[in-house]
């Protein structure tokens, strides 16, 4: 048992986008083709095949990290080239564009002084508190037995979770 298990039946469900739910009964209705109810259902079965479609999933994300790497370098190496040609686009015989696009990341290093900044403009609105730490607050306050922060509006979403082990299982 979690420690948010008590919370099933007090906490509203977490309800999908209706879009992604019907795609998602579509794969219930698949997987439930050999079974003539949930009780004829095999639990094991359905473990066993949800622990290698979380394998497949992370050996993808391994990929797609270790593409994302050599797209970046590729794109530095491009960078350095064009600019080195003067160039600023290349037109590929795709017809495809190749560009070297700026982009800035602001990154705060004085808060008090960005923070006189918001108020002297008016734009205390923007203030908000992150996802993460508002998350962790709230969690820890239902564990606490309190109620979440007035204006948060919390939803459990009950699902399953692979922990390690052997990667497939017969």
């Amino acid at each position: 048992m979690g420690k948010y298990t008590k919370l099933r039946g007090v906490l509203p469900a977490f309800q999908e986008e209706s879009s992604y739910q019907d795609k998602v009964n579509d794969e219930k209705k698949l997987l439930l083709a050999h079974a003539e109810n949930m009780e004829d259902a095999n639990i094991n079965r359905f473990a066993s095949l949800y622990g290698a479609g979380k394998a497949a999933k992370d050996a993808l994300e391994e990929q797609i990290s270790a593409i994302n790497i050599r797209l970046e370098a590729l794109s530095q190496l491009l960078v350095e080239a064009m600019e080195n040609q003067g160039a600023d686009k290349i037109q590929l015989s795709t017809g495809a564009t190749v560009y070297i696009q700026d982009t800035p990341y602001p990154q705060v290093k004085d808060r008090e002084a960005l923070m006189a900044w918001i108020n002297k403009n008016k734009m205390a609105l923007l203030l908000s508190v992150n996802y993460q730490t508002l998350k962790g607050m709230t969690n820890d306050m239902l564990v606490a037995g309190k109620k979440p922060p007035e204006g948060v509006e919390v939803f459990l979403k009950t699902q399953a979770r692979l922990r390690n082990g052997a990667s497939s299982e017969g």
